[in-house]
Order: C-alpha cells, then structure tokens, then sequence
C-alpha cells in the first residue's frame, strides 16, 4: 500500500515537471516573438542613437535600484534568513514570468515557490508575500500623498496638482466608506477581501514590527522601488533632451504601475507605455520625446531583463529553488 502510494507520488512529481518544461519552452518562444515585434515596432535602436549616452548609462544604473529595492525588502520581512544573491536572481528571474503572465501574478507565484523551497509552508510562503506587498502599498502611498503635497506647492513644476483634486479624492473615499458601511454586499466584499487578509496577516506583521532595524530596511527598500523607476525614467527624459521634476514623475510611475495592473495583459505591454507617455505629455514634455523617454524606460526597466531573466529562472529550475 505505501509502496503503491509512493509510485503514484513520485508519477505525479514526473508529469508535473513535464508540464513545467512544456510551459516553460512555450512561455520561451512566446517572449522572445514579443521582444522582436515590441523592438521592431519600437526602432528602438534609432532612437538610442540619438539619446545622449551619459544620461543613458545614469539611467540604466537608476534601473537597478527597484530590483535591489525589492530583494532589501522581501529578505527584512522574511520569517526565515534569506541569501541576497539568490534573492536577486530569484527577482529578477520575475521579469520573464510576467512577461507571458498578466497583473504581475506569475511573479507572485514565483516568490511563493521560492519561499516554500526555504522551507516555509504554503500558508506562511503567501502571508508573508502578503506583507510585503501591504507593507509596500503602504509606503508607496505614503510616498504618492507627499508628492502630491510636493507637486503642488512646487513652483518649478511643469504641471502643478491642483488641490480640487485631493478634495475630490477625499470624496471618493467618503463615499466609498459610506457605500461599505450602508451596503450588505460592500460590507461583506469588505470583510472578506480587506478585512480578513488583514487580520491573518497582522499577528506575523507584528512580530516584523518588534524588529525596528528590519522594518527600516524595508521601507527603505519599498521607496527604493518607485524611487528608482522615477529616476530611470527622469534620466529618460534627459537623454532625449526631456526634463520634468522628480516628484511629478513619481505620479507617473505609479499610475502607470496602477494602469499596468488593471490591464489584463501580460507584461503590461503597450499600457505601460501608453501610460508612460502620457504621463510624460502631462508634464510638459513633447509627444515624440514623451515616447521615447517611455520606450528606454521600458527597454532599461523590463526587456533588457528578459534574456538573463531567463537565464536565472533556468538556474534556479536547475537547483531546485523554486
């Protein structure tokens, strides 16, 4: 009996690497047709010709940042001790995933693999991805709110933020509370997606929150990631005769962020940069420069990754690390 049990386990570990392997060449060829249609289509190769390479270096270096951002803080929130270097290559390993996977959710479920192979439990591997990724909208707010402030006290913006538009976002938000408190369904739709991935996540959130140097490292961390987007994509702007301020173009990044998100497609492609793009229109940057600030941001930011992207994700398939 144990023995038969034994076979039909180890038949099921086989098919499933089988399936793994399939995915896994059809998820290569499928990268590699939308890398060549999105670089032809983009003749991205003209338009860095004409980019002025120091800004283009400054940006490449500022592209790093969210990739360490988000090892720094995934290896602070962690329950158990975690390698940088693997970390890293596990992070960026993400960039091919998403790519053939919409909303980012074949990087989540990546980092869970990962965290489970440390090992943690399953239920452990996605609470603690839980925190931190509530723990990073937090700090990303935090960051929003204060560029909104920033922005709009700013004298050197391009675009200044008016303040009808935080009391407008202010209403909202009345509503929406008002809804969820009058409303059975918002009430119960509240409790069970709000409320109760809260409090199963609070009681190891508060064991994070009793080590105050690693909770440091991670909002340093989580600030490095829109931080260094903003960077990548100021630096952008520079290198094809562009400039906007910083604190506008951390607006930028993270509605573009929040548009890729809400776009069922995989990689965001095409509504990261139309969201780039446009954002960059609103801050006073012309169309075409506008366009090819966004298409280096998005060459320096994600398809330059894919190739060693998949390289890593091959390395660590190879060592059982995910």
């Amino acid at each position: 009996m144990a023995a038969g049990f034994g076979a039909a386990r180890l038949s099921r570990r086989v098919a499933a690497r089988r399936v793994w392997r399939v995915a896994l060449v059809v998820a290569t060829v499928v990268a590699v047709c939308v890398l060549a249609r999105r670089l032809e289509a983009a003749d991205l190769g003209e338009r860095l010709r004409s980019a002025d390479p120091t800004w283009v270096l400054a940006a490449a270096a500022c592209s790093l940042l969210p990739l360490f951002g988000n090892v720094a803080s995934m290896t602070a929130l962690s329950p158990v001790p975690l390698p940088v270097g693997r970390t890293t290559v596990v992070w960026l390993a993400t960039s091919f995933v998403n790519l053939v996977t919409p909303s980012s959710t074949g990087g989540v479920a990546l980092t869970v693999r990962y965290l489970q192979r440390r090992p943690l439990p399953l239920a452990v591997a996605v609470t603690t991805i839980g925190i931190v990724q509530s723990t990073s909208f937090l700090v990303t707010g935090g960051l929003v709110l204060a560029a909104l402030l920033g922005a709009g006290r700013s004298a050197e913006s391009a675009v200044s933020v008016p303040w009808p538009v935080l009391g407008g976002g202010a209403a909202a938000l009345a509503v929406a509370v008002l809804v969820v408190r009058l409303h059975p369904r918002a009430r119960r739709w509240t409790r069970a997606r709000v409320v109760a991935p809260v409090r199963a996540e609070w009681p190891a959130l508060r064991r994070v929150l009793t080590h105050p140097g690693r909770v440091a490292v991670a909002v340093l961390g989580h600030l490095a990631v829109p931080l260094g987007f903003a960077a990548t994509l100021a630096c952008s702007a520079r290198a094809v005769g562009g400039a906007a301020p910083l604190l506008l173009l951390v607006l930028v990044v993270v509605g573009s962020s929040a548009v890729t998100a809400a776009v069922p497609v995989p990689g965001g492609i095409g509504a990261s940069e139309a969201a780039l793009t446009a954002g960059l229109v609103a801050c006073g940057l012309g169309a075409e420069a506008a366009l090819s600030a966004a298409l280096l941001h998005r060459a320096l930011t994600f398809w330059v990754r894919v190739p060693p992207a998949w390289v890593a994700l091959l390395w660590l398939r190879q060592r059982h690390a995910v």
